[in-house]
């Protein structure tokens, strides 16, 4: 074999390890980067679960939770509206601070809905009317779906969806995703 063959085939040989060693490399940070990925999308995903639960009082609010007057105890105004969440009609529980939507599941009565009217109550992480959209978003994270001035977080089955007008939130609904 001639010495120009030899050389030849050497570069090649370096060039192919060259490249490689440049995919490796390449698939490797990927992995690692995936994989971190992958860690922050849990973390946020039981950040989510965390937040779209809502508890307040010792009472379970969140969508989807059995609603009875006995654990709500009296509100001060009733009202029945045409169902979003199935046939019939929902019942509407007004106790001042907050509304609770319900409806009919079989036996037992439903949340479908709570939307707070006002800052005396706060989510379970403790964002309020009245708070500054950064306390949603150092409690929440950057992971919702924005319509207009709506901020919609989702898990499972429930919605947390906070209007900000003028970086401040106006608004605060919690309501079940019927499919």
């Amino acid at each position: 074999m001639k010495k120009s063959s030899i050389i030849v085939i050497a570069i090649i040989i370096v060039v192919v390890i060259a490249i490689a060693a440049y995919f490796l490399l390449n698939n490797k940070e990927e992995s690692n980067q995936q994989a971190s990925n992958n860690s922050t999308s849990v973390t946020q995903e039981e950040n989510n679960t965390t937040a779209i639960k809502l508890e307040y009082e010792g009472k379970d609010m969140t969508p989807g939770a059995v609603f009875s007057r006995e654990i709500f105890g009296q509100e001060q105004s009733y009202s029945e509206v045409p169902s979003c969440a199935g046939q019939g009609t929902d019942k509407v529980y007004n106790y001042g601070s907050y509304e609770i939507t319900a409806y009919q599941d079989g036996e037992e009565e439903k949340i479908y809905s709570v939307y707070f009217i006002d800052d005396q109550i706060t989510t379970t992480e403790g964002v309020k009317i009245s708070d500054d959209k950064s306390v949603m978003l150092e409690k929440y994270g950057e992971s919702y779906e924005q319509t207009g001035n709506q901020y919609t977080y989702k898990s499972g089955n429930v919605l947390l969806a906070f209007i900000v007008e003028n970086d401040f939130i106006t608004s605060i609904t919690y309501s079940l995703v019927i499919e």
